[in-house]
């Protein structure tokens, strides 16, 4: 049993060895917040970027089989010969960084 002296003397040792009241840090809330919204809009305009890339690319991939595919017909075979095809697969690569770097920029 504890004796009215040792609790005066808890009393006394808890007010003094408790933490000192403070009010919350709203600004410091805020600025988190702030930082988890903007990482959660970045993740979604990232997203959004590679899906359209994608998309670009494989249109730029039907682009190329579609000029292969014209360049084997009996048509069209003596107006493509081997030195079209040197130039297509560069050609159509810069049209796709150029596409994705457009993309890019406008995220």
């Amino acid at each position: 049993m504890t004796t009215p002296d040792e609790r005066e003397t808890d009393a006394l040792l808890a007010a003094m060895l408790a933490p000192p009241a403070r009010t919350g840090d709203r600004g410091f809330a805020v600025g988190v917040e702030r930082a988890i919204d903007a990482r959660a809009a970045y993740t979604r305009a990232r997203a959004r970027f590679w899906r359209s890339f994608a998309f670009e690319a494989a249109a730029v991939g039907a682009l190329l089989a579609a000029l292969w595919l014209l360049s084997s017909a009996p048509l069209l075979a003596p107006y493509a010969g081997p030195a079209h095809w040197g130039l297509a697969p560069p050609l159509l690569l810069i049209l796709l960084l150029w596409f994705g770097t457009q993309r890019w920029r406008q995220t």
